[in-house]
């Protein structure tokens, strides 16, 4: 059997991974199982070219990929804050050139503290397996909708029944994935239309979970 120790370090690196042998092992495995989710808030997203785009927990940095993919034809641009070093590093590698060419701008912090962007920033803003480690829920909640522009969108993804037995496990010692939670959160910070829906992938047939929220035009 694991011991708890293993199970404890497994927990920590899925919160944040770090420069370990456990936080390697956890940054293949987010490769591995977040690439159909990332991919699929992209899509949701429904990203033009001329959208500032915000990814929060980017992690290896498969959705920034992607989200880069269709803002390099236009004036867009992607950001992403995660607050592991070793994820920064691991998504520089990937998405470099457009790092290089401007198109994608990288940040090592927390999302409760988002004063590097004004409000009223980002037409679009996703993240994927992400919420659930957030401390401060409701702080993140109200930084979101201030940088968000009006009549903006915000997505979420994540498979609850994978989460639920991962957390049965224990190693979401450090997390609530609590569904319920995290939409009052959002509602009580001003948003609207905030849903949860089984969406498939257009690619796999995979059903996964997704949370809209949209910060109203007014």
């Amino acid at each position: 059997m694991m011991g708890s120790m293993l199970r404890d370090a497994i927990a920590r690196n899925l919160r944040k991974p770090g420069a370990t042998l456990v936080g390697r092992i956890v940054t293949g495995l987010l490769v591995k199982r977040n690439g159909t989710l990332e991919r699929e808030a992209v899509r949701l997203c429904k990203i033009q070219p001329d959208r500032q785009v915000l990814e929060l927990g980017f992690g290896p940095g498969l959705g920034i990929e992607a989200a880069c993919q269709l803002v390099r034809g236009g004036k867009g641009k992607v950001y992403g804050v995660d607050f592991s070093e070793e994820m920064v590093i691991a998504a520089t590698k990937r998405v470099k050139k457009d790092i290089d060419d401007g198109k994608v701008e990288l940040i090592n912090g927390d999302v409760a503290d988002l004063s590097c962007f004004q409000s009223n920033t980002f037409d679009c803003v996703f993240h994927c397996n992400c919420y659930y480690f957030w401390p401060d829920i409701d702080k993140v909640a109200r930084e979101l909708h201030r940088v968000m522009k009006p009549d903006s969108l915000m997505v979420t993804t994540m498979s609850i029944e994978r989460v639920k037995r991962i957390q049965a496990l224990g190693f979401l010692r450090y997390a609530n994935p609590d569904q319920t939670r995290y939409m009052k959160a959002l509602e009580s910070s001003g948003f609207c239309d905030v849903r949860s829906e089984k969406e498939k992938s257009e690619k796999s047939g995979k059903v996964y979970d997704a949370i809209f929220a949209k910060k109203s035009s007014s």
